[in-house]
């Protein structure tokens, strides 16, 4: 389990920044949209996009997130149709499907948590996916990215 993690949404400019400011043990400069996440390393979010991508029944999506740059080994971009599955879950029509989702992935067996915690985190991711897929839609640029370090 990693000490610190976070989403953010920025452009890959930004993200490496930001990371290199985490790194250095400084406070970002640039203000970008952040969800803090509790201390969850790279493999636990890769957990859950394998977990969403069955939910939402996007076949083929790939749950693995891209390393960004090879000197920041800890921050990587959500792929975009990684991206949009976590968007879709904001959208599903039985939200009970995402509470089962947050069940799921606190039970799997690389997690240390309890869905009291992961559900509010997932619905969070949720609806951040939403504002990055707008980013991206206003500006190409605009990703999600994850920073986990320990």
């Amino acid at each position: 389990m990693a000490n610190y993690s976070e989403f953010f949404i920025a452009d890959h400019h930004q993200a490496v920044a930001r990371a290199k400011a985490r790194q250095g043990g400084k406070s970002p400069a640039i203000d970008v949209p952040v969800l803090p996440t509790p201390g969850l390393s790279d493999f636990e979010i890769e957990v859950l996009g394998e977990y969403a991508v069955k939910k939402v029944h996007a076949r083929g999506v790939a749950s693995e997130l891209s390393l960004v740059d090879i000197e920041l080994d800890n921050l990587f971009a959500v792929p975009d149709a990684l991206l949009e599955v976590f968007a879709e879950l904001d959208g599903l029509e039985d939200q009970e499907e995402v509470s089962e989702l947050a069940a799921e992935w606190a039970a799997a067996e690389e997690m240390e948590s309890t869905p009291a915690v992961t559900e509010p985190l997932v619905r969070a991711l949720a609806a951040m996916s939403v504002a990055a897929v707008k980013a991206a839609e206003d500006n190409a640029k605009m990703s999600l990215f994850f920073y986990s370090a320990e």
